[in-house]
């Protein structure tokens, strides 16, 4: 497996999981309890750098529910997670409850430490013990069916790369992305898609990246995303051509100009090179930048 540049990217796509879904989350991971809001997770009293936990919430009972999620097992993890539960109970007293949620690959890990005077445990969920293979067979009848998809079927769509499978993980992400271009509902496939090619930056190698290309290149997510990108690159192309031409015409620019030049719009861009021969001074510049 090729390590891609992307950092912590299956932590950040369960992150977004959370956002997406949050109650619906809650229930996947077998919590019956509503959400009253996003706790923040910036803890400052640390003497270590400053920390955050990955994803906390304040429940209707008035606890915190605070979930990590793992792709190794470190016994120097749990004393991680002790120390910002630990600060959080210090700074709002109320009682916290930890989740590890540990990906496809890891069947057990230690979920408690004893110091002495402290005592310290969480939950542990093995996405592991989840048996994708017969979660892609179920969403699969439902969609060939035509049958609507419920805010949980979506939670397992998205989590079946990391779900226990006899099945190839780049086999797997190929086959989540062309069962969630499926989905008829667009809001939900879009987000779906979104999340199965994040997690595809992570676990693909290099020979199947390509594959995996070609199947989102051909969704509507992976259209609206071309479409941006070739805006994108157009957009750079004219900073650069209103840079070389105004250069040779100028001078060495102020960097307050290029900055100018870098946030202008397409349209700007295009008006500012086209009128690069009509300009006796490039104060002139500045009447199409903002």
């Amino acid at each position: 497996m090729v390590k891609r540049k992307m950092k912590n990217v299956e932590d950040a796509v369960m992150k977004s999981i959370l956002d997406v879904f949050k109650e619906d989350a809650l229930k996947f991971f077998g919590i019956d309890s509503k959400i009253i809001t996003a706790a923040r997770t910036e803890l400052k009293d640390l003497q270590i750098n400053t920390s955050f936990m990955d994803y906390t919430f304040l429940l209707d009972d008035g606890s915190f529910i605070h979930f990590e999620f793992q792709t190794t097992k470190n016994r120097q993890d749990l004393s991680r997670f002790l120390a910002y539960d630990a600060v959080l109970h210090y700074k709002e007293n109320r009682h916290v409850n930890t989740i590890v949620v540990y990906s496809s690959g890891i069947k057990n890990a230690k979920t408690s430490i004893d110091l002495g005077s402290i005592k310290y445990s969480v939950q542990a969920f093995y996405m592991d013990r989840i048996d994708g293979d017969e979660q892609y067979e179920h969403l699969k009848n439902k969609i060939d069916q035509g049958e609507a998809l419920t805010r949980l079927d979506l939670l397992a769509l998205v989590f079946l790369p990391i779900m226990h499978s006899e099945k190839d993980k780049n086999e797997r992400i190929i086959e989540s992305i062309k069962l969630a271009k499926e989905i008829k509902d667009k809001e939900n496939q879009m987000n779906s898609l979104a999340l199965l090619y994040a997690f595809s930056e992570k676990f693909i190698d290099d020979k199947n990246i390509d594959k995996v290309k070609e199947v989102f290149r051909m969704t509507e997510l992976g259209k609206l995303l071309k479409e941006e990108g070739i805006e994108e690159g157009r957009k750079r192309e004219l900073v650069r051509t209103s840079i070389r031409l105004l250069t040779k015409k100028f001078g060495i620019l102020p960097e307050d100009v290029k900055e100018k030049l870098e946030k202008a719009e397409i349209t700007e861009l295009e008006i500012i090179v086209d009128s690069i021969l009509d300009f006796n001074k490039l104060e002139e510049v500045n009447k199409y930048l903002k």
